[in-house]
């Protein structure tokens, strides 16, 4: 095999530029924790998995039909309020005044006389997850809906007055 002057610059300048990035890279003008930080991730800041190293995790995407579902299915468990915890002169219809006060929600009502209906206020959209769901489940049980008969509680936003989802015995399903 014939080297051409071409092919042997392209080696040497290939094995310089592995050489020196393999030398410099970790700390050309920043510290080796940053680089480590930043290892493995594109310009937008995503982390990069190679598939044919690492299996992608079930988090990889956002899939926003699946924003209520958690990553762990076992996550949100034993999360729920217990009242014997709180200030004694909280009373589970004291907090529920509260939560109203603070617009997180706007009002309960039955819709014809046959749905129950919650509006949610716009405090309600600033939660986290955990903390929407503990609410509604607060309410809910305070005002035994469930064991009325009834198998679902509609919610509807306070300005649109549009259904945005549902809160049954399962836990609460947002469009």
């Amino acid at each position: 095999m014939k080297l051409t002057p071409k092919t042997f610059l392209a080696i040497i300048f290939s094995g310089l530029f592995i050489l020196l990035t393999g030398f410099f890279m970790p700390t050309a003008g920043f510290a080796e924790e940053e680089y480590f930080r930043t290892s493995n991730r594109n310009i937008f800041g995503r982390i990069f998995y190679p598939e044919r190293f690492y299996a992608r995790p079930d988090h990889y995407e956002f899939l926003p039909q699946n924003s209520n579902r958690d990553p762990h299915p076992a996550a949100g468990a034993g999360q729920e309020w217990d009242p014997r915890q709180w200030n004694p002169k909280w009373t589970p219809d004291v907090v529920i005044r509260k939560l109203f006060k603070a617009r997180v929600f706007e009002r309960q009502y039955m819709r014809n006389g046959q749905i129950p209906v919650v509006e949610l206020g716009p405090v309600f959209y600033e939660l986290s997850d955990l903390d929407r769901r503990r609410t509604l489940k607060l309410v809910v049980d305070h005002g035994a809906i469930f064991k009325r008969g009834y198998g679902a509680v509609e919610l509807v936003d306070w300005s649109t007055r549009h259904v945005v989802g549902s809160y049954t015995p399962k836990g609460m399903f947002l469009n």
